[in-house]
């Protein structure tokens, strides 16, 4: 694995904090998991949100390790919050691995998290908009 790229059992990791998080946030509300693939058309559905912190060289050089990495076998999936009623798919996290997946045209491995309950989640104050309309000037 090359040093900087999320290993697949890192996002393991942090989809079972996560869920964690947000069982403590939301208490009583069930979660269930889904994992599937993204085609791009959905990848560029997705609701971007506000990934940090982070200069766009910094990005461009992590997309770039993507990129690379890609061509090896790297597939390491993303994490989406997924609002059946709102139909609303939220990028949690993976936000430089869907915009080089997105930008090359290709499926992307996702883990979705479905809450049995609708509620409004505190991530979607921090959508910026959708994948396809935030980079689709890229």
């Amino acid at each position: 694995m090359v040093v900087g790229l999320v290993p697949p059992e890192e996002q393991e990791k942090l989809y079972n904090r996560l869920i964690e998080y947000y069982k403590k946030l939301y208490p009583g509300m069930v979660f269930r998991r889904e994992d599937r693939k993204l085609r791009k058309e959905q990848l560029g559905e997705l609701y971007y949100t506000y990934s940090g912190e982070e200069t766009e060289s910094t990005a461009a050089e992590k997309m770039k390790m993507i990129n690379t990495a890609i061509g090896h076998g790297y597939s390491t999936p993303i994490i989406v919050l997924r609002k059946t009623k709102d139909k609303k798919d939220i990028l949690i996290d993976g936000h430089r691995r869907v915009r080089v997946a997105w930008m090359l045209g290709l499926e992307w491995p996702a883990i979705l998290i479905i809450p049995e309950t609708e509620t409004t989640f505190g991530i979607e104050a921090m959508i910026t908009g959708k994948v396809k309309d935030v980079y689709s000037k890229e």
